[in-house]
């Protein structure tokens, strides 16, 4: 049997914002303990974290982040990271080596699926630009149109890098699932969390490959939805908001008979959408 023929399931979770101390914070590791036995049930192969691990600043950043790591590493598999805008309260090139992780974008392959993980804060007031194409695109961005401080944008390398992935995947007849901790599309966030600074140009490029099917974000607690261009973007509801609407903590992704399905650890499903292989 074809691989791509046995369904996948992946966990999946955002938006966790440990923080000790506070009362979200004490209830992080045994929430986070129920979400990996649930993974376990449901035959997850790995999981994806969407980012924002940490919520605070200052001298304790690195402590909170080993924290949630090491909470996150109890899973029996292994786990795909995608740094969020409060994770680099650890600066970039220290977040790398505690995560393990040579690059912040990356990609991964399972079941015929290639999975590419981007880094939205490349050009932000957290990383300094590498070129002066993006030392040009930090001041458009924050000087210019003012847009939100805590997101970022993706930078010129990063961008050939992803074309490249993306022909590399329509060579090799790959759907494409795009992770990104901020979200690409305006119909899914809101003004005040904002979404990647050149979200337009990015999501322009993604429209143009046939293969690509989804886009999983987080960054948005409430979580949203919207359907371009063939393309399921999906901002995943907040680890850190359980206790509000739609009551979602984490959740597996199932991907088989040409249907993905998004369901809650507690059992509900949140999307079935259509995806094609």
């Amino acid at each position: 049997m074809n691989r791509k023929d046995i369904p996948l399931r992946f966990g999946i979770v955002t938006d966790i914002h440990y923080e000790p101390g506070t009362g979200a914070g004490n209830c992080t590791e045994d929430g986070l303990d129920g979400c990996i036995e649930s993974w376990r049930q449901d035959g997850a192969e790995f999981i994806v974290q969407l980012g924002d691990l940490i919520n605070r600043e200052g001298p304790e950043a690195e402590d909170d982040l080993v924290a949630v790591r090491d909470m996150l590493a109890r899973f029996p598999g292994p786990v795909r990271h995608v740094a969020g805008n409060h994770c680099l309260a650890v600066p970039p090139k220290r977040f790398r080596h505690l995560m393990g992780l040579e690059s912040l974008y990356y990609t991964f392959t399972s079941h015929g699926l290639r999975f590419i993980v981007l880094d939205g804060m490349d050009v932000s007031v957290v990383s300094e630009p590498g070129n002066e194409a993006d030392r040009n695109l930090l001041r458009y961005y924050r000087d210019e149109r003012q847009e939100p401080f805590y997101c970022g944008a993706i930078g010129s390398r990063q961008l050939e890098w992803l074309v490249d992935e993306l022909e590399t995947a329509l060579q090799t007849l790959e759907p494409v699932i795009v992770l990104s901790h901020l979200p690409l599309l305006e119909e899914t966030t809101d003004k005040r969390h904002g979404l990647l600074w050149n979200h337009e140009e990015v999501t322009e490029l993604l429209c143009r490959y046939p293969n690509v099917r989804a886009c999983l974000s987080g960054h948005y607690h409430p979580g949203g939805y919207a359907f371009r261009s063939g393309i399921h973007f999906v901002v995943l509801p907040g680890f850190v908001a359980c206790s509000e609407r739609p009551g979602f903590m984490a959740g597996t992704v199932e991907i088989a008979a040409g249907r993905m399905r998004i369901s809650s650890t507690g059992g509900s499903l949140l999307h079935d959408l259509e995806f094609v292989f």
